[in-house]
């Protein structure tokens, strides 16, 4: 084999490899993981929430969020879907009716801009 015949196959193998590492890094960022909420995911706290927000890694879309907050007895104590925050593409929430103290589960989907659907639970407890 002459030297150049195997410095292009050895072109071609690492051009292979790249584009292979660019396929796997662009699948791995493709999804949308929560941050941070509030209340926090399992807390317990002492003064009733007037909303749940929930933070993301990337944007998501504003017409396919809902978020569901139930107390111990699986009654709804939200005020009704969510909403994207008009300031923060990574931040949806709803707001709470007044709520006694209990435990509460909060329910969640969300579909980011790249097209990924999401979705989750956690819960927190009022003192």
């Amino acid at each position: 084999m002459s030297a150049i015949a195997s410095r292009s196959g050895r072109t071609a193998v690492a051009g292979g490899l790249l584009a292979a590492l660019v396929l796997v890094a662009s699948g791995a960022a493709a999804h949308t993981f929560v941050t941070r909420t509030e209340p926090r995911s399992g807390a317990t706290v002492a003064d009733p929430p007037s909303a749940v927000r929930i933070w993301f890694d990337g944007p998501v879309e504003s017409v396919f969020i809902d978020i569901r907050v139930e107390d111990g007895a699986n009654r709804r104590v939200d005020r009704g879907g969510g909403r994207l925050s008009a300031t923060d593409s990574t931040l949806v929430e709803t707001g709470l009716t007044p709520l006694a103290p209990g435990r509460y589960r909060v329910y969640w989907s969300v579909i980011a801009r790249d097209g990924h659907r999401r979705e989750g639970t956690f819960s927190f407890l009022l003192k």
